[in-house]
């Protein structure tokens, strides 16, 4: 008798075990969708992307009998959680690595479909026209987040505006890290969203594009600007089990000539930073 309990106790206790495997793979193991709703719920961010999506790409959406439907979000968690639970079917709103960076680490089933036209950092000056007119010793604004000060100094760098220590990771630069600074250049550090309101107090400021777009500033009078690389540029994400649906779906309506020739015929968003295939 206690023999059959021991085997019945063992038998439970297999079962529940795989029944609680089967539920953590759920999304691991997905089938494959193939479909594409009627209405695409694509996740956003405030900013410049969704005008973009709604203006260019929802008409050819439209002409492939669907619609896009945008969710706003106002925080970077929520855009990639509800993608992975299906609350919506594809997002817009990070580059490559910071997808890569968080299905590693939280062990999302997320994928990128295509790049997208992407604001970098733009350099304005109410004082000069030109990087080769800024004076010596002018005040100089930058972001004071890590991120972006890291990458305004990378653009300053690629400006030929100052060097950076080679030795040092040039992701996490900082203003200790300034080898060769030939215009004595003095760098302000302060808010990015109070860096377009400084140009009257700064000689040049370097000025993320949300902030930059936000301000309306006018992108084509920037006297400088970020070669943004491949890697950080953004992308539309979906589950992993839809990329040959509706992830098809929106990177053929992305890669549609018609989609490339209003952006570029936009005054504003003909500024950003084009996907290689751009060109191509």
């Amino acid at each position: 008798m206690n023999i059959k309990k021991l085997l019945l106790s063992a038998v439970v206790s297999t079962l529940a075990f795989t029944s609680l495997t089967a539920c953590d793979d759920k999304s691991a193991t997905s089938k494959e969708d193939s479909s594409v709703p009627k209405v695409i719920k694509v996740g956003v961010v405030p900013g410049p992307y969704r005008e973009i999506l709604d203006t260019y790409l929802n008409p050819i959406v439209k002409k492939k009998g669907h619609e896009l439907k945008f969710v706003e979000f106002t925080d970077w968690v929520q855009p990639d959680s509800s993608l992975e639970s299906g609350d919506i079917d594809a997002n817009l709103f990070q580059h490559q690595l910071y997808l890569e960076g968080i299905v590693k680490n939280q062990g999302l089933h997320l994928s990128s479909v295509v790049n997208f036209p992407t604001l970098g950092i733009y350099v304005f000056s109410d004082k000069f026209n030109s990087l080769d007119s800024i004076e010596k010793g002018s005040l100089v604004g930058i972001p004071n987040d890590p991120v972006n000060l890291a990458r305004a100094l990378r653009v300053a760098r690629d400006l030929k505006l100052i060097t950076l220590n080679a030795e040092k990771d040039d992701q996490k630069a900082s203003l200790a890290d300034i080898e060769k600074n030939p215009k004595q250049l003095n760098f302000v550090v302060m808010e990015a969203a109070q860096l377009p309101r400084s140009l009257d107090s700064v000689a040049v400021a370097f000025v993320p594009g949300n902030y930059a777009y936000a301000a309306k500033l006018d992108l084509a009078k920037a006297i400088g600007k970020e070669s943004v690389a491949e890697p950080i540029k953004l992308v539309i994400a979906v589950q992993n089990h839809r990329v040959n649906g509706v992830g098809k779906f929106l990177r053929d309506a992305v890669l549609d000539p018609e989609f490339k020739k209003g952006v570029d015929s936009d005054p504003v968003f003909k500024n950003f930073a084009m996907p290689k295939w751009w060109n191509e």
